[in-house]
């Protein structure tokens, strides 16, 4: 069983951190996951509230951290010192991923500097301004360490953290039950393809910097 932490604050964005929950919880066989914050529940934009399961110091026993996404949430994160100072993370020993506005932190936090990255388009702009190599990409692998941009494209994180553990069976065994009926065959390929793809550039960039 891999222990997955699931890094959560206030004014995080509903549908990201929900709709990872779900595809998260999809097996219980293979998984156990924590919500990781600062607080004993935290709210989302709209007023919902989650209960964690530990501080978000805490991620440094988890084989794998995921850090949801927020408008206001991401920048007001970024400046509480506890949150950020807790966040010790190591891509050589866990997988880490984002979603949206989350690879903000990853970028602040030195392990995406200078590394491609990808975001929600709108806040593309700001990561760029801040220094960040934002790909227009909905997956980017770096290494051990995937940011995924655009709500939905969670389908394309949680695939590529299935694959990484497992293969693509479990990947499937979690997503096929949301996908509309009658296009499973098309999502299956974009999927696929989409998870290959970020891989295949991960590769290649981890041979030409002589890793």
């Amino acid at each position: 069983m891999y222990k997955v932490g699931v890094v959560l604050f206030d004014d995080f964005t509903d549908v990201d951190f929900f709709l990872m929950y779900d595809l998260l919880g999809r097996t219980t066989d293979s998984w156990s996951v924590s919500i990781l914050g600062t607080k004993p529940e935290h709210y989302s934009h709209l007023g919902m509230k989650v209960k964690t399961d530990g501080h978000i110091s805490e991620v440094t026993n988890q084989d794998v951290v995921l850090i949801t996404s927020g408008k206001r949430g991401i920048p007001a994160a970024m400046r509480d010192t506890e949150f950020m100072s807790a966040l010790n993370l190591d891509p050589k020993k866990q997988l880490i991923g984002s979603i949206c506005a989350g690879s903000f932190i990853l970028h602040e936090l030195g392990i995406l500097k200078g590394k491609p990255l990808t975001t929600n388009p709108d806040a593309k702009s700001v990561l760029q301004s801040m220094g960040g190599d934002v790909q227009d990409l909905p997956l980017v692998v770096e290494g051990n360490v995937a940011t995924a941009g655009g709500c939905l494209s969670l389908m394309y994180l949680i695939g590529w953290l299935a694959e990484r553990l497992f293969d693509s069976s479990k990947r499937k065994a979690i997503q096929n039950q949301l996908i509309p009926a009658g296009q499973l065959e098309l999502f299956e390929e974009l999927i696929a393809t989409t998870i290959q793809s970020a891989e295949l550039k991960n590769s290649h960039n981890r041979l030409a910097g002589g890793l």
